[in-house]
């Protein structure tokens, strides 16, 4: 018995720091170490200790609820009652989906998590559980945040015209001498072609990458069309630079940044001065 009660202090400590860790990362607030590792074992402590009293349900509840407030509490210490406010909610929806996850596995195998075998394996899925509900957390604040920087856009050359998604990207610093050159998925590229493929005027640039510098293919638009809501502003003069792998999630071309700061209107050629 003394070995189960070790494992699941262990077990509880370990839990509790990596759902307090896991809060100040998706709420970008720092918290010292030393910090969380006092906080979790006061987590560990109330854990191992409340099972023990017979309580009612209603009265447990609020006093769980409690002590989770105290341990972001002493976690934030000298912050606003906003930012305690902010971070208590994040740890109690992380624990909450952390706690469900687990029950839900468990069921699905059939395998008790009372037994002490349970018990003592009991930190590494919810450690991989915490790394994927944050992966996930994540992943989708980043797409929402990017939503502000997505434009509908339709590309037409040699009379044909496709429609899709474009993502300012700020990091494309692209230019065919003075154009601006946006980057295209090749499946998206391929609708527009068509069967004009041997009439495209093809030329290399090169373009830096994570592997260092590579040759791709390019040709000018007639024209680009970006829709700032229902109103398109034409842009023509600008280089499509066909990617060889996939441009991204939930976009099909990424623009210049130069296409949306202003210096730009009307039908005519696009002018922009190349800043060195």
């Amino acid at each position: 018995m003394l070995v189960y009660i070790e494992y699941v202090l262990i077990d509880n400590f370990f839990i509790d720091y990596m759902l307090l860790k896991a809060t100040f990362s998706l709420t970008a607030n720092k918290v010292g170490r030393f910090r969380l590792i006092i906080c979790s074992f006061l987590g560990a402590i109330f854990a191992l200790i409340l099972p023990l009293i017979s309580l009612p349900l209603f009265i447990m509840i609020p006093i769980k609820v409690l002590s989770g407030l105290i341990m972001v509490a002493l976690s934030v210490k000298g912050k606003s009652i906003r930012a305690l406010y902010k971070n208590f909610v994040v740890f109690l929806v992380l624990t909450a989906s952390l706690g469900g996850a687990i029950i839900g596995i468990f069921s699905l195998f059939n395998i008790s998590y009372s037994t002490e075998i349970s018990v003592a394996i009991m930190v590494l899925p919810a450690f991989l559980l915490v790394k994927g509900i944050v992966g996930v957390i994540k992943h989708l604040s980043k797409k929402q945040k990017e939503q502000k920087y997505y434009y509908k856009i339709s590309l037409s050359h040699l009379g044909t015209s496709v429609e899709g998604v474009g993502f300012i990207d700020t990091g494309n610093a692209l230019y065919d001498g003075d154009s601006p050159v946006i980057v295209c998925d090749k499946a998206f590229i391929l609708k527009l072609i068509g069967d004009n493929f041997l009439r495209l005027k093809l030329k290399k640039i090169t373009i830096r990458t994570i592997n260092g510098k590579e040759q791709n293919s390019a040709f000018k638009l007639d024209s680009l069309l970006i829709y700032c809501g229902d109103k398109p502003n034409i842009y023509k003069n600008v280089t499509v630079c066909i990617s060889k792998g996939g441009v991204g999630d939930g976009y099909d071309v990424i623009l210049h940044p130069a296409l949306m700061e202003g210096n730009y209107s009307g039908n005519s050629d696009f002018k922009i001065k190349k800043v060195s």
